[in-house]
C-alpha cells in the first residue's frame, strides 16, 4: 500500500472520530480533526523511528547475541522500507494538519 493510500485511510478514520467528537462534545470540527491528525502523525513517526532503530547494525548485533540466531539481511531491508513508509506517512499527516491549522486559524 502506498503512503498516499495509508494517509487517506488515516484521514477517513480521523474524520469519523472528529464527527463523533463534534456530535458528542460540540467541539469545532477543524480543531478536533487537526488534533487527531497530530496524534496520528506523532504515532506513525515514532513507529517509523523505532523500526529504523531496530534495523541498525548495533541493534542487529545485540539481537544476534541475545537470540543466538543470525539476522537475515533481507529482513533488515524490509524493516528499513517499513520504517521509511511509516515516517513518510506521518510527515504527510503532520503537514496536512499544519495546513489545516493555517487555513482555519
Amino acid at each position: 500500500m502506498s503512503c498516499l493510500k495509508e494517509a487517506a485511510i488515516f484521514n477517513l478514520a480521523g474524520a469519523i472520530v472528529a464527527l463523533v467528537v463534534l456530535l458528542l462534545f460540540s467541539v469545532p470540527l477543524s480543531s478536533s480533526f487537526g488534533f487527531i491528525l497530530l496524534i496520528e502523525s506523532t504515532v506513525l513517526m515514532l513507529m517509523g523511528g523505532a523500526l529504523g532503530v531496530a534495523g541498525q547494525a548495533t541493534t542487529r548485533k545485540v539481537m544476534e547475541v541475545l537470540s543466538r540466531r543470525k539476522v537475515d539481511p533481507a529482513s533488515v531491508a524490509v524493516s528499513d522500507l517499513r520504517a521509511a513508509f511509516y515516517a513518510v506517512t506521518g510527515v504527510m499527516l503532520f503537514v496536512e494538519g499544519a495546513v489545516l491549522a493555517a487555513i482555519f486559524a
